[in-house]
């Protein structure tokens, strides 16, 4: 494995070119809030074309982000299962994810974030990963980076139709149909998909787990906008979503042990470790979360003489129902004091018990934003409002919460001479419970002629409390934001031949971070329990490290690209941020093997990974997938995908199962 990692960084060092994110004459949209060209923007970003989706076959986005270079991905099982996603080692908890201009991260999650698990990449057109603090430009959650995917669009004149159809292992189908129109005045999109599969055990087979856990999906995506006489632009924008999965519970009692008399007293019953089974399919009926989630905005752009405004308004809604029926012992009620009764007569098996628990977030968004030439340079400038809210019932008790955050922002973009662009970002949010919170950012591109540009970006972020970890029956309304300090640096250059290399430097640097405290007592639930809440972590959590990117052309035919990411997170005051691989490879080649047909293969490799939460040891894997596309003529393009093509046995996390070899047909087609 380490002959692997080493003989790939060579191999990207002696390319001759490319960073496999960005062309430098790219249009960049995220970077500044408006479109900017690649080399006149000190951001670290990757752009992720709908032609890449497409070449990819992948239906999972998180199965697709492992090959981008500072992104990490954990799961719990395969598509449709929980999955965290990492930018340089920060979590989703601290990463921005907006659809269409939506915000898209869960208001009713324990931390705000956005769930990449049952993301498909069906319907997507185009994704934005911004790298770095962007809380000057993105507010609070945005201390990793930002993400921002949009779906399908016109991409000519008149109107347009495709389809995407696909089946293979563990009883897998998808399709998807998109229709686009596009004139003079009118921009229109609609994108329906459905998916479902019957998975495999979530719970890793390693430890004898056998039962599926299926995944569906339906999802639909819109966009309208019309140009009016004025000149002005309005607009509507939307999806929905609603899916199923099984899962398998974090803990439960061995189904083995039906009839079994369980003696002794509350403490020996949970203490006992050799009837507590950490993860696995569970001795009855599957684990089931349903989801709903539906966003929508409607947006308008107009100028007033020198002046470029936006306005926009945004609704998200999310909806997450668990339900869990397993067998249990049959035991008398604890007393109103909480202290467990006789439990000498408890037969394990004797009765089912039932979990089921509603979790539902929702946010509003009005936002305005107003651009005009200012001295030198182009100011921009705007305000939020936003309201998110968290209602919760069922077994887990009730909540209904809401928090207001009111936002001003500002950024300055200019020249310092022909060569260098930079960008002066600032932003005040006033939370309805922690009054001002502020962030700034600097970025600057400086090009060494018309090839190469390097790029300088620092600023500070913040990650306000989740409704969750203030309100909730572990929470703690005493919690403070959490701030940071981001500094990155990096330089790209191009080739006449079509090529890239890129290299950055990164450091982020975490204060005041929010975990969960075995021996906190501020939540109501240690009044009834015990300590055990969230609670602030005192020190720094550090990440820093480096990132590499190459593309070229070698051989004549072969296209090779090659990501690798070196994290160091060794000072770390809280241990939920340590989970993050030292070394990570990504190698990927395309060759024409014949005429209309191209073959695809790369490798993901995750190298010296720190030990699981409990201790022990995480394995260094490494997995690859081949891909054979054949163009049939008249834009109608079939393929044959295999996934772990060496059927390497790994997991993400711990005791959670992965595919093995597992192979795909599909065809895309446009008319």
């Amino acid at each position: 494995m380490k002959r692997l990692c080493i003989s790939t960084l060579a191999l990207i060092a002696a390319l001759p070119a490319t960073a496999q994110d960005i062309a430098l004459d790219e249009i960049i949209v995220s970077a500044n809030r408006e479109a900017t060209k690649a080399a006149q923007t000190g951001a670290s970003v990757t752009v992720v074309t709908p032609d890449e989706l497409a070449k990819s076959g992948e239906r999972s986005v998180a199965n697709y982000f492992r090959s981008i270079a500072g992104v990490s991905i954990q799961t719990r099982g395969t598509i449709g299962q929980q999955s965290t996603f990492l930018i340089r080692g920060a979590s989703q908890n601290y990463i921005g994810s907006y659809v269409d201009g939506i915000d898209v991260t869960d208001p009713s999650g324990a931390q705000v974030a956005f769930d990449l698990g049952q993301m498909t990449t069906i319907g997507i057109g185009r994704i934005e990963i911004l790298k770095g603090s962007q809380s000057a430009l993105y507010g609070a959650g945005a201390v990793g980076g930002v993400v921002s995917f949009t779906t399908a669009r016109p991409e000519e004149d008149g109107f347009h139709q495709s389809v995407q159809v696909e089946a293979g292992s563990f009883n897998t189908q998808s399709a998807a149909y998109t229709a686009t129109f596009r004139d003079d005045k009118t921009e229109a999109a609609l994108t329906l998909g459905r998916i479902r599969t019957d998975g495999i055990s979530n719970a890793s087979a390693r430890l004898g787990n056998s039962e599926t856990d299926g995944f569906e999906s339906s999802r639909s995506s819109f966009y309208l906008a019309r140009t009016l006489e004025s000149g002005a632009k309005i607009g509507m924008n939307g999806f929905w979503e609603d899916s199923a999965a099984a899962y398998d519970p974090a803990f439960y009692l061995d189904g083995a042990l039906l009839g079994t008399r369980i003696l002794g007293t509350a403490v020996d019953f949970v203490g006992t470790d050799d009837i507590l089974i950490p993860l696995g399919d569970g001795s009855s009926s599957d684990e089931q979360l349903a989801r709903r989630n539906h966003g929508l905005r409607g947006f308008a752009e107009f100028s007033t003489g020198a002046v470029d405004h936006k306005l926009g308004l945004s609704t998200f809604s999310t909806k997450r129902r668990y339900y869990e029926s397993e067998v249990a012992p049959d035991y008398v009620d604890y007393s109103d004091n909480g202290t467990p009764l006789d439990f000498s007569d408890d037969t394990y098996g004797t009765i089912v018990q039932t979990t089921d628990a509603t979790y539902v977030g929702r946010r509003l968004k009005a936002d305005w934003a107003a651009v005009f030439d200012l001295g030198r340079g182009r100011m921009n400038i705007g305000a939020e409002w936003t309201k998110e809210s968290l209602v919760q019932f069922g077994s887990y008790g009730s909540a209904d919460n809401a928090t207001f955050t009111k936002s001003l922002f500002a950024e300055y973009t200019t020249q310092l001479g022909p060569q260098t662009d930079v960008a002066l970002s600032g932003r005040v949010d006033q939370h309805s419970l922690f009054g001002n919170l502020g962030s700034v950012r600097f970025a600057m591109a400086h090009r060494l002629g018309d090839d190469t540009v390097l790029r300088l970006q620092a600023g500070t972020g913040f990650r306000a409390p989740s409704n969750f970890e203030l309100f909730s029956f572990y929470g703690a309304t005493t919690l403070k934001p959490e701030e940071s300090t981001n500094l990155d640096f990096g330089v790209e250059h191009s080739y006449a031949s079509g090529a890239r290399v890129k290299a950055t430097a990164f450091y982020l640097d975490a204060t005041n971070l929010i975990d969960y405290d075995v021996a906190a007592t501020g939540c109501p639930a240690a009044t009834l329990y015990g300590p055990g809440c969230y609670g602030q972590v005192a020190g720094h959590s550090i990440r820093k490290g480096l990132e590499l990117e190459g593309k070229a052309v070698v051989f004549g035919d072969l296209s090779v690209t090659g990501a690798y990411t070196y994290t160091d997170s060794r000072t770390n005051a809280a241990t939920s941020w340590a989970q993050v691989a030292q070394h990570r490879v990504a190698l990927s080649v395309e060759k024409p093997l014949a005429p209309n047909l191209i073959g695809r293969l790369g490798v993901v490799s995750e190298l010296d990974r720190p030990n699981w939460s409990d201790g022990t040891a995480a394995k260094d894997y490494a997995i690859a997938n081949a891909m054979l596309e054949y163009d049939f003529g008249n834009s109608t393009v079939g393929y044959l995908r295999v996934e772990n093509l060496l059927d390497a046995d790994y997991e993400l996390s711990k005791d959670y199962g992965t595919a093995g070899r597992s192979v795909y047909l599909g065809i895309n087609a446009k008319f």
